[in-house]
């Protein structure tokens, strides 16, 4: 298994890069100098060095950087990231680049028995939301925010650390739309009550999917070794959001 997708400082995003032409035109319309050859030689430079990602990707713009929506920042980080990952491994932004980022297979619908996802659907199920197109995430984000209202509008209200918030939430969407995929019209609505209910002393995660858990605590094992204020107690908040949202959406997985 390939390194799974990291989540850094203020950046939560997936490595998925989509080709010079791509990261070039994305990085001029955040107004950044440069193009993709060259912010690939800067990562060279850079990684010799010895430097962190999370210092070199903002030296990259003069300004804040613009950007139309949130998925537009997530398409240029993850093709920043993505880039970086190829750099450290000896290619740069051309070598061996795709012209476009080939959308992983979606996992089976309704393909998991029972109430808890297997390893090996996780598995699939990430690669295939991480390689989704901009306006594909963007409109199953709308079908999770109509379909799961109630869960949409407690992730808005319940506490979260500043650092570490953003992965909260991208984590409770990518569990939504694993267990949609998987269960399909099996997985329920979740009600606000419910999401009450287990708020205060959610059961571990791990206890009620623990495929979902090891993908969760490798997302936050990133985190906290790119985000140096991404500490013990926030991540055992972040940790006891995504244990409720896990619990509440398997209690209402119909049994088959």
């Amino acid at each position: 298994m390939g390194r799974r997708p990291g989540r850094g400082t203020g950046e939560g995003f997936a490595p998925a890069y989509e080709g010079p032409e791509v990261l070039s035109s994305l990085l001029a319309q955040a107004g950044s100098p440069y193009g993709a050859e060259e912010v690939a030689e800067h990562f060279r430079g850079a990684q010799a060095a010895g430097e962190p990602r999370g210092d070199v990707v903002p030296a990259l713009f003069p300004d804040e950087p613009r950007f139309g929506s949130p998925d537009d920042a997530r398409r240029l980080y993850a093709n920043l990231f993505g880039l970086w990952d190829r750099v450290a491994t000896g290619l740069g932004a051309v070598d061996d680049a795709p012209a476009v980022v080939e959308t992983a297979p979606p996992p089976g619908r309704g393909s998991v028995d029972g109430r808890e996802l297997t390893p090996g659907f996780v598995e699939a199920a990430w690669r295939w939301l991480a390689s989704l197109p901009e306006r594909e995430t963007a409109r199953l984000r709308d079908t999770f925010a109509n379909t799961q209202p109630d869960l949409d509008a407690w992730l808005g209200e319940v506490e979260l650390p500043d650092t570490g918030g953003l992965a909260a939430h991208d984590l409770v969407f990518e569990t939504w739309a694993m267990m949609d995929r998987g269960f399909d019209d099996r997985l329920g609505t979740v009600d606000w009550r419910e999401l009450k209910d287990v708020e205060a002393e959610p059961p571990a995660l791990e206890s009620v999917q623990p495929a979902l858990a090891d993908y969760v605590s490798e997302q936050l094992d990133n985190l906290e070794d790119e985000d140096p204020a991404f500490g013990a107690a926030e991540r055992a908040q972040v940790e006891r959001v995504l244990a409720a949202a896990g619990a509440a959406l398997t209690r209402v997985v119909a049994e088959d």
